[in-house]
């Protein structure tokens, strides 16, 4: 057999890259990245209700800067105090760096005339578990435009994403007691954590109830039979709530009860809870014969197959404190409820 030699022998073997070693450890390193699994996510930064909004300087002192501002920094309505719906944070888009982007809630704004108009809800992007809402715009009217017509869309986005939070974090933890107890009794099974005790377990009501020195959350569980046409307005709500109060919910003193603070109308939406239609009424309650009060949310479905209606109740008290927090906590367990 033909042996190639002399020069043409080296020319030969120097362009057959096979024959270098460097370039099989380098195909070898390749197919290992390439089996590689993917590496999990980082964990989210931030607090609970923080929320940062990418955006050159220039936009955000504008008016797009305003628009996404007013939406973000809005009032939550049933408060005893002004509290934001979250807590913004500018940052410039030069700025956005690793630091930033493992944040729990991210709104970046895209605004340059080489782009379309669009809006795209996304999840872990960057950590686990995130939501990061991108708006891309030619021009800041095209970005207030999109901003505007999907405000209740990209907030609704954020808070459904805390909630799940909140709930992941109670799942981990559960007063599998408490649980059991009032899946067994209602029919109904609530995520409560560990810290939640039942304090008050009747026939037709049950208060399960966290508290420490500084605050107080209340979960109420209660029915009644499906006969009131009025059952899922604001008015039967809140007679309904109203009576199991004045009944079971006693004051300091001597004769007082909690009542719906009137004077601050409850505001009343339709919702769901686990696929099931609900009515949702979010206000104050306060003492009657006392100065205590604060913020409340109840929910009423209607369990068609029994002829009964569910209410699942909570509220706070936490007198010198920020409740919205502890309000979305309270929330976030009365969404969990399931047949069970």
């Amino acid at each position: 057999m033909y042996t190639p030699s002399g020069s043409g022998a080296k020319a030969l073997v120097q362009k057959n890259p096979y024959r270098n070693p460097l370039v099989w450890l380098f195909l070898v390193l390749t197919m290992v990245a390439c089996n590689m699994p993917d590496m999990p996510l980082p964990g989210i930064t931030g607090k609970a209700g923080e929320l940062v909004v990418v955006m050159a300087e220039q936009q955000w002192k504008g008016a797009a800067g305003d628009t996404a501002f007013a939406v973000l920094n809005q009032h939550v309505y049933g408060l005893p105090q002004p509290e934001q719906m979250f807590n913004v944070v500018h940052v410039k888009t030069d700025a956005f760096t690793k630091i930033f982007q493992t944040h729990r809630n991210i709104v970046v704004a895209n605004i340059d005339k080489k782009l379309k108009a669009q809006i795209e809800l996304k999840n872990d992007v960057w950590a686990a578990p995130q939501v990061v809402i991108e708006i891309s715009a030619p021009d800041a009217a095209s970005f207030i435009s999109i901003f505007e017509a999907n405000a209740s869309k990209i907030v609704g986005h954020v808070l459904k994403a805390e909630d799940a939070r909140i709930l992941k974090s109670y799942k981990a933890q559960l007063n599998t007691e408490v649980v059991n107890a009032l899946a067994t009794k209602t029919g109904l099974k609530l995520s409560i954590p560990k810290g939640y005790d039942l304090v008050r377990d009747e026939e037709d009501f049950s208060w399960i109830r966290y508290e420490t020195k500084d605050v107080t959350q209340s979960i109420l569980v209660y029915s009644e039979p499906y006969t009131e046409v009025n059952t899922f307005t604001a008015e039967g709500m809140i007679a309904v709530m109203d009576r199991y109060a004045q009944r079971y919910i006693p004051g300091p003193e001597e004769g007082s009860f909690m009542t719906t603070y009137m004077e601050y109308p409850p505001l009343m939406t339709e919702t769901a809870i686990n696929g099931r239609y609900a009515t949702q009424l979010k206000g104050l309650w306060r003492v009657e014969g006392a100065l205590m009060g604060g913020p409340f949310i109840c929910y009423a479905f209607l369990d068609a197959a029994e002829k009964k209606v569910y209410y699942v109740h909570g509220f706070v008290f936490a007198p010198g404190k920020n409740k919205r927090n502890y309000l979305r906590q309270v929330d976030a367990i009365l969404n969990s409820a399931k047949e069970g």
